[in-house]
């Protein structure tokens, strides 16, 4: 299994990403697929342990995509919520 900083380190910056585009307009699923597509699938794919099997590679992109929808769902409210 993928130790869980490796997983923090991808979304993290993968999350920078989010955090740039935030500052456009709300962040959409299309952005949040996007920052996935981008960052995370490629250094997902680079480390041995996530193809291990696929139900592990599928289990850390969906904590992955999780994580980066936390963190859209709290950019919006940040940049975007009226007060």
């Amino acid at each position: 299994m993928i130790e869980q900083s490796e997983l923090d380190w991808i979304v993290q910056k993968a999350s920078e990403l989010l955090a740039d585009k935030v500052k456009d307009g709300p962040l959409t699923d299309r952005d949040i697929d996007l920052a996935f597509e981008i960052f995370a699938k490629p250094r997902l794919k680079r480390l041995p342990e996530a193809l291990s099997s696929e139900r592990e590679y599928r289990q850390a992109v969906d904590r992955i995509m999780i994580k980066l929808q936390e963190c859209a769902r709290r950019l919006n409210v940040e940049h975007w919520s009226k007060d």
